[in-house]
């Protein structure tokens, strides 16, 4: 009888400039396996549309998932510059990282594990509440992000998207995502309207710099339309708090129509456990006579808001590029509010 044949797993020695090697196993890119290694590599999105995790190659080889991912410019490649994120060593390298000066605090270094869709859950006509569990504890900060792979039916790359989880972490490996579909998309259809209970994807995380801040102000949550997710994580740990009954929060969702409003739900949840809860929606498109919200975009309904303290609150950004943007951009050059007390990820 033939031996079984054992599928030996490859990695690959990745050296920094300043002589640190860390191990990149068969198939992680360069980014993940140095954050999984301890090193804070500096990212913002992971998926190549940031370009926070430029580098230099000086020696080895690289695959490049996706050579024209947005992060890189026509500059940047004339300089050989890469990005982190969408490189794969084919064999040992020697690169230039961009480091944070030390791994943040409270942290959790991402890994991989395979996990199980245990509900669905219908939040709108085209957003699910999507639950997963893994056999390990679910140890994330409230607003982070986890990479979600499905197979590739053709047999290529598995299909990846980032998405950010809207529970808590927890002891029993229970990871929430909300997930909407976007019309003509690649990915997202095949989670809304194919996944099913007993399918199992791939779970990489956490990710993302945009957590709640372990520390006493007051909060603002700012999100459109699937950016809903991470700030109703970060209302949660807010509300999780020992001191929650003191805090408040101010929370702002914006979306095209009056069928893509949920926060309620969420607020409504929360609302008991502080001092104050508000919530604030805002629909773009023409609304009906029934429809007691208010007519705009997001950061114009912020722009006219009454928020008590506002540039000593943390305030929290979640959406399409274009909406972060605007409210970043109000925030910050408008509000004159401290940059270090608006946190968002950008995602592309």
């Amino acid at each position: 009888m033939a031996s079984p044949q054992v599928t030996t797993m490859v990695e690959r020695t990745v050296t920094l400039g300043d002589g640190r090697t860390f191990r990149c196993p068969e198939g992680d890119t360069l980014l993940r396996a140095a954050l999984r290694a301890g090193l804070p590599a500096t990212y913002e999105c992971n998926s190549g549309g940031c370009g926070a995790c430029k580098y230099i190659l000086s020696d080895g080889g690289v695959d490049q998932i996706n050579p024209d991912a947005t992060g890189l410019t026509a500059r940047d490649k004339r300089k050989g510059k890469l990005l982190a994120c969408q490189s794969v060593p084919l064999s040992d390298c020697a690169v230039t990282l961009t480091l944070d000066a030390e791994w943040p605090e409270g942290r959790t270094r991402p890994q991989v594990a395979p996990a199980t869709v245990t509900a669905i859950r219908e939040l709108t006509h085209d957003l699910r509440e999507i639950t997963v569990r893994t056999e390990d504890v679910a140890d994330f900060l409230p607003g982070q992000f986890a990479m979600i792979a499905v197979p590739d039916p053709e047999g290529a790359r598995p299909v990846e998207r980032a998405y950010s989880m809207s529970n808590l972490p927890n002891g029993e490996g229970v990871w929430q995502f909300q997930i909407k579909r976007v019309p003509g998309g690649a990915v997202s259809p095949r989670f809304v309207d194919e996944l099913a209970v007993g399918d199992v994807v791939n779970l990489d995380g956490p990710y993302g710099h945009a957590h709640l801040q372990a520390n006493e102000r007051d909060v603002v949550c700012i999100a459109g339309g699937s950016g809903l997710a991470p700030m109703v994580s970060v209302a949660r740990g807010l509300a999780g708090r020992g001191d929650a009954a003191s805090r408040r929060l101010d929370f702002f969702y914006g979306g095209r129509r009056e069928e893509d409003m949920c926060a309620r739900e969420f607020v409504d949840e929360v609302s008991p456990r502080l001092a104050h809860a508000s919530l604030a929606e805002a629909i773009s498109e023409e609304p009906s006579r029934d429809w007691v919200g208010s007519r705009g975009f997001i950061h114009e309904v912020l722009a006219v808001a009454e928020i008590p303290d506002l540039a000593e609150r943390d305030i929290y950004v979640a959406g399409p590029p274009i909406m972060t943007d605007a409210v970043v951009r109000h925030l910050v050059l408008e509000r004159h509010i401290p940059v270090d007390r608006v946190h968002f990820d950008r995602f592309f």
